[in-house]
Parts: C-alpha cells; sequence; structure tokens
C-alpha cells in the first residue's frame, strides 16, 4: 500500500501508479455474452432479455417482485462482494455491529440486503415511493426489518422539494434530480428532497460506516450535502458515478479533508484492450475475470463498471490479501445439535411439529432406505395409491409405527396427499417421494427456515441427483416468463417449486385442500405453488439444504413400458389442463395444436433412434395431447 496520507493532502497517488488486481471472481458466459449484446439491441430488446431470460427469484410474494437480482451475479454481484470485503476486513465485524450502514438509491434493496446482515442498522433510502415500498418488503422478507429504516426521499444538497426526471434503464426506471428545463420532459414528480447530514441528524445516527450512493444524475450535488457525515465518521463510501464525472466526484471528496483512495470494479482485465483479447482471457478463465482498479482520477472510465468504491487511507486495507473472494455459504443446522435433541430425555423431539406424508404407487423398491432416513421421525403417514407390488408389506416391516392409508385404486397424487393432510394434526407437514432422502437434520433445518419466515406456506431444499448435480427444483412462475439463472446461494422466495419435497405450513390453507385433484399427475405443485403466488402467499428455497432425489425413481412394475407411456400420457394431459385453468380455453387450444405436432415429430425421430422406454414416453404424450381437454 502506498504510505497513508494526512488529512487535507491530495488523496490521489501519482498518476502512472494504478494498479489492478483479480479478485477471483467470475462472470457467468451467459451474463457475458448478454452484457456484450445488449448495448446493440434496442431498449425493447433489452427489456425482452432482461425480463424474460434473467429472471428466477423474487423477494417478497405478491406484487413486491423485483426487478433483477444480484442473485445470479450479472448487474451488482461484483459491486456487493467488493463492498462486502472491504468492510469486514478493513472496518472489523465489531464496529460493523455497533454502526449503521446507509444505502442511497436503494431501489430495490439488493444492497441492504446483502450486506445489511453484517450491520447494526440499515438506513435505505428511494426518491420514488414504488422503489422504497418494495425495498422495505425485501428488508423485511429477509428478516432485516427491525433494524431497518426506509425513507421516501430524494437526496440532494439541499432541503425542500425537487422535481425528479424518470429514466428508462433495462427493466427498472431511474430517477434523477431533474435540472433546469427538464420540466417539458417529464420531470413531473416531486418529492421531498434532503441533504445526508440532515438525515444522520434527525434519524440520530452515531456511527455511519457504509455509504452507498446510487442516485442517478446528481451524485456530485448529494455529495455536497453529505460532507459533514463523511468528515465526522470517514465511512467506506461507493459511489454510482456518471461518466466523465469521476474529477469532480473526487474533488467534493477532497472537502472533507479525510484522504480517501479510489478504486473501481472492472469486468475483464485492464490491460487487455483489444475486444478478441478480452474474449480470449474470460474464455480461458472459465468466464470474464472481475478485477478491482485503483484509480488515479483522470480515467475516462471505458469498459468500466460505474461503480468507484472510496476507502479511508487510514483503514490501510491491504488489497491483494483481500481476493480470492470466498463464495457466500450459509452455515446448515450444526449435526451435533440435532443429534442431542433427539436424545431421550433431552426434550421434545426436533420435529414433533412435523409430520412426515408419502404417497406410494408400487414403490416397495425405495421403502427400506426410505424407513431408514425417517426412523427417528414420531409422526409419519403414507397414503398407498393401490399398489400391487407389496408396497404394504415393505411399509408394515420397515415403518411399523407410520399410520397406514389404503387405497382401492390409484387416485392420483395430489388426491392422496389431501386424504393425508386431512388427517394430519401437527403444524407443519413434510411432503417426501419415496425417490427422496431426507435426513432428520434436513428436516428440522426447513422446519427452522419456516418459522425464520412465518409468513411462508412452502419451505423446499436444494435436490440434487446421484451424482451430486443441482437439480432445477424451483425459479419464476411459468406464466409470468421462463425461470433461467445460477443457483440459489441463499433463501430466497420464488414462484414454483417441485412436490417432491415439500414443507407445508397447514394454517396457510386451513381446509387441507392444497392440490387440485382434476390434475391427476404433474403440475399439481405447480398449480399449488402459482395460487399460492397469487393469494400472496410465500414459497421459499433454503438452498443450503441438499435432499437426494432419484427422478422418475419411485414407481416400478412388472411392465416398465407401460409405466413411461403412463408418464408421458398423463403429462401431457396435465400441461395442457394447466394452461386452461390459469389461461383460458382459447390459449389451451392453441397450445395442443402446437403441442401435438411437435409430440408426433419427437415420436418419428425416437423411431429413427430407438429406445424402448423413449418411444413408449413419447407415444403417451401423442395420446395425451389428443385426450387432454381444453376446457378446464
Amino acid at each position: 500500500m502506498d504510505e497513508a496520507v494526512a488529512p487535507g493532502m491530495a488523496m490521489m497517488p501519482p498518476q502512472g501508479t494504478a494498479t489492478a488486481i483479480d479478485t477471483g471472481l467470475r462472470v457467468s458466459f451467459g451474463v457475458y455474452w448478454f452484457k456484450l449484446l445488449h448495448p446493440l439491441l434496442e431498449r425493447r430488446g433489452r427489456f425482452f432479455l432482461q425480463g424474460r431470460q434473467r429472471r428466477r427469484y423474487f423477494v417478497m410474494p405478491g406484487d413486491y417482485v423485483s426487478g433483477y437480482t444480484a442473485k445470479f451475479g450479472s448487474f451488482e454481484a461484483e459491486e456487493i462482494a467488493v463492498a462486502r470485503q472491504v468492510c469486514l476486513r478493513g472496518l472489523g465485524a465489531e464496529r460493523l455491529a455497533r454502526s449503521t450502514m446507509v444505502d442511497l438509491g436503494c431501489h430495490i434493496g439488493n444492497y441492504s440486503v446483502e450486506l445489511g446482515a453484517a450491520f447494526g442498522g440499515v438506513v435505505a433510502v428511494d426518491a420514488v415511493q414504488s422503489y422504497a415500498h418494495v425495498a422495505r418488503a425485501n428488508l423485511a422478507w429477509n428478516g432485516l426489518e427491525h433494524k431497518s429504516t426506509v425513507v421516501c426521499a430524494a437526496i440532494s444538497d439541499r432541503e425542500g422539494e425537487v422535481r425528479l426526471h424518470m429514466e428508462r434503464h433495462g427493466n427498472l426506471g431511474h430517477a434523477r434530480v431533474s435540472q433546469e428545463g427538464d420540466a417539458a420532459g417529464g420531470a413531473t414528480a416531486v418529492v421531498p428532497a434532503e441533504t445526508l447530514d440532515a438525515l444522520v441528524r434527525r434519524l440520530g445516527i452515531l456511527d455511519v460506516s457504509f455509504i452507498k450512493f446510487d442516485i442517478e444524475g446528481h451524485e456530485i450535488a448529494a455529495l455536497q450535502g453529505a460532507l459533514q457525515t463523511i468528515r465526522q465518521h470517514a465511512p467506506v463510501v461507493q459511489v454510482e458515478v456518471d461518466k466523465g464525472n469521476l474529477p469532480a466526484v473526487l474533488d467534493r471528496m477532497r472537502q472533507t479533508g479525510v484522504a480517501y483512495e479510489a478504486w473501481q470494479v472492472v469486468r475483464g482485465s485492464p490491460a487487455r484492450k483489444s475486444a478478441l483479447s478480452r474474449l480470449w482471457t474470460a474464455l480461458r478463465a472459465g468466464g470474464n475475470p472481475v478485477f478491482v482498479q485503483k484509480l488515479t482520477g483522470e480515467e475516462a472510465n471505458a469498459r468500466q463498471l460505474p461503480c468507484v468504491l472510496l476507502v479511508p487511507v487510514a483503514m490501510q486495507v491491504d488489497w491483494r490479501a483481500l481476493f480470492p473472494v470466498p463464495a457466500p455459504t450459509l452455515e446448515p443446522t450444526p449435526a451435533p445439535a440435532v443429534a442431542r435433541a433427539c436424545d431421550p430425555g433431552a426434550g421434545p423431539h426436533p420435529l414433533h411439529e412435523v409430520t412426515a406424508v408419502v404417497v406410494t404407487y408400487n414403490s416397495a423398491h425405495c421403502i427400506e432406505t426410505l424407513a431408514r432416513s425417517l426412523a427417528a421421525w414420531p409422526h409419519a403417514i403414507v397414503v398407498d395409491n393401490g399398489s400391487h407390488d407389496g408396497t404394504r408389506a415393505q411399509v408394515e416391516r420397515f415403518m411399523p409405527r407410520a399410520r397406514w392409508i389404503g387405497l382401492g385404486g390409484n387416485q392420483g397424487f395430489g388426491a392422496a396427499n389431501n386424504l393425508a393432510l386431512a388427517q394430519v394434526t401437527t403444524p407443519y407437514a413434510l411432503l417426501i417421494n419415496p425417490d427422496c432422502l431426507v435426513e432428520t437434520g434436513d428436516a428440522v433445518a426447513l422446519l427452522q427456515a419456516a418459522q425464520r419466515w412465518p409468513q411462508t406456506a412452502v419451505v423446499v431444499p436444494q435436490l440434487i441427483d446421484s451424482q451430486g448435480r443441482v437439480q432445477c427444483n424451483y425459479g419464476w412462475p411459468r406464466l409470468q416468463w421462463a425461470s433461467q439463472g445460477a443457483p440459489a446461494e441463499g433463501p430466497l422466495c420464488v414462484g414454483n417449486a417441485c412436490g417432491a419435497v415439500m414443507l407445508l405450513r397447514l394454517e396457510a390453507l386451513p381446509t387441507r385442500q392444497w392440490f387440485d385433484t382434476r390434475f391427476f399427475l404433474y403440475y399439481e405443485d405447480e398449480d399449488l405453488c402459482l395460487r399460492l403466488f397469487q393469494a400472496g402467499q410465500g414459497v421459499v428455497v433454503e438452498p443450503s439444504v441438499r435432499v437426494f432425489h432419484a427422478n422418475r425413481g419411485s414407481v416400478r412394475g412388472p411392465r416398465p413400458l407401460k409405466v413411461e407411456y403412463q408418464r408421458g400420457r398423463h403429462h401431457a394431459m396435465s400441461k395442457i389442463l394447466f394452461t386452461a385453468k390459469h389461461l383460458g380455453e382459447a390459449a389451451a387450444r392453441r397450445q395442443r395444436r402446437v403441442a401435438r405436432l411437435q409430440a408426433v415429430a419427437v415420436l418419428l425421430l425416437r423411431m429413427l433412434l430407438p429406445s424402448p422406454k423413449h418411444m413408449a414416453r413419447a407415444w403417451g404424450r401423442v395420446v395425451g395431447f389428443w385426450q387432454a381437454p381444453s376446457r378446464y
């Protein structure tokens, strides 16, 4: 590091001493190509790409929907990761725990949520009422409501009122303080204005350790109204700097008398100047590398994110020791604590509030393994859909304490679950497919997640296959847009989740009729999640809990091709029924016409590369699309 600069001296090192450090972060190829292409697209195209292909999660149920989120590492994740490391390593966890972070221009509250847990308090400010409302919901949903304050105001260099000018930016709008002559260009919203210095005094904040400025177009004016706060607290400051405004921003910072270093987050190595060399570097690195680069104040911000991180020189941050940044993880429920809770005399069983519900159909081959994972459960119900492979004998042998409900015939997955849920006496029920293995510690972690967010109706784990690969068992509601994006890194509210393992809070639907029995097999879980989504009840994925799921492994029989045929048939019929229910008869008819042609084409291709199992399933889909009703 350079020698510390005394307050009041020039805060930038001499020109030519700039350096860049590889953080170890990599922008995924999908995001990398999107960032390469999106400047060439029209605004409508950018909205399409961001809205339909890049959303996977949302933060709150109902209408509180985030525009884009740092959860899958596309827009702000690199900036947040760098800021997190600087704050934790430079300021220390003790100061963070007794200090406040201020998120100015919070929009949907990504910074507040991602960094807020480490701070004693969070203040989120936005001039747009709807954004402030979403940020408040975001903070509450992530358990930060008790220590957060959300303010609707424009942070500027003056008190009173200002006009806002709304600008389109991707699939979010940005508001900036209007300049003279903007009134004719849509600057019609009048909002209260407040300086940061006045806001800190009004809220009685004793220590500000991190400030994030994201206030499009008027950062310089906002900084002018924050000089006293910066001078008094010497926080880490992150500024979203418009191109060409960096020298003016740094000049304002000099007026505080506190010596700062300026670092910028850069996608791609700054040493690579040509487009081909940058592409080659990204290919070799397994993704576009993310660097932090020291600024001298003369840069033109070419190829750089607008984020500039201003760090007090007195912190003496060793930047090379900060990186590579470790991936954030969640601590799972400690196994020893679960084991102690299961000991005799250690108090109530940790799962005394949960009943395991298993629906079987010719699942005898799964029962012995399933029974070992459920051996310690105090409550379990097995509903059998008329199996003829000895499933009941296996249950009586390996799960003697489970309550048995035998049905005369196959009534379907949803109907069988509804019958079992009507007899559950505990507050929660955990639906488990016979081909899933849920250990006691996993179930306890899901229960703790449900108790942590009492507004949720459903909590699901991350499913993995026999090779340990992550299965895509959650995403956005199908009626909204296609669910894509990287796997979740932390608990998230989603719009659709697989019912293979699903913890239900039974008071959310007192009638206990969770599933629509018209869906015999497939889509009943998606229909449930969509109805909960529309009712404003949360479905949460807890990715720290990983559960093995043998896909299509719960049913066997002496005629495996018939099983595959029935799977294809029911999947096709349920697909059309789902569309008819939620989009109407006309949409179902259109979908059925296209699906019939596609199913026939797939069947013909299967004949060229014969596989009895796949041909049976393809034939089942052809029959299912012909038999599917277009009216719900």
